[in-house]
């Protein structure tokens, strides 16, 4: 195999991430990848539901290694404030959706969407398999950063999340794709 050629643009780049949506594996008939991107997403039941995360709380990482074969741990995590009944409702929700597999997209701060937990390749069989749920409650009104669920979905592959395609990028920026309820 080529190694690939890479030229830089010269654009502004804006880190972070602005929204997060989650989905069980199992709800998800087929995601149509083209040319590196995805084109479409057809649900069996249900849709992608849209958390509002605390801003700028919303990570994505991937950390990865190997010689003759290659993997690396996809990470996304956010933090959600304030302790209610409708949050630990939430958070139990990806709990069980992690029994069999989460997907999840993230619209980063370039207002670019990227699928993790399927690609072209896997298929969705190496979805998000892990949950960490943490809560701190503070000890007093002026303790910074907590009252807060920090809740993290991660899972092994052997692929990049995968980019949406200008089109259907579009669709989730307008707040209009069908396969996602907005709030």
């Amino acid at each position: 195999m080529a190694i690939a050629v890479y030229a830089k643009t010269c654009a502004a780049n804006t880190p972070g991430n602005q929204s997060i949506f989650y989905d069980e594996v199992g709800s998800i008939t087929s995601v149509t990848i083209a040319s590196g991107e995805v084109t479409g997403v057809t649900m069996a039941a249900g849709t992608f539901s849209e958390f509002d995360a605390d801003i700028d709380s919303i990570k994505l990482t991937m950390e990865g290694s190997g010689g003759s074969s290659f993997f690396q741990n996809n990470k996304v995590e956010a933090r959600f404030s304030k302790l209610t009944a409708a949050m630990v409702t939430a958070k139990q929700s990806l709990v069980d959706a992690v029994t069999c597999g989460a997907v999840v997209i993230v619209l980063d701060g370039n207002n670019q969407a990227w699928i993790v937990g399927w690609n072209a390749s896997e298929l969705g069989t190496r979805p998000m398999k892990k949950i960490t749920a943490n809560f701190d409650s503070g000890m007093k009104p002026s303790d910074e950063d907590t009252g807060a669920y920090t809740i993290t979905l991660e899972g092994e592959s052997g692929y990049d999340p995968v980019p949406f395609n200008t089109a259907t990028n579009a669709t989730i920026l307008a707040g209009s794709a069908a396969f996602i309820t907005f709030n």
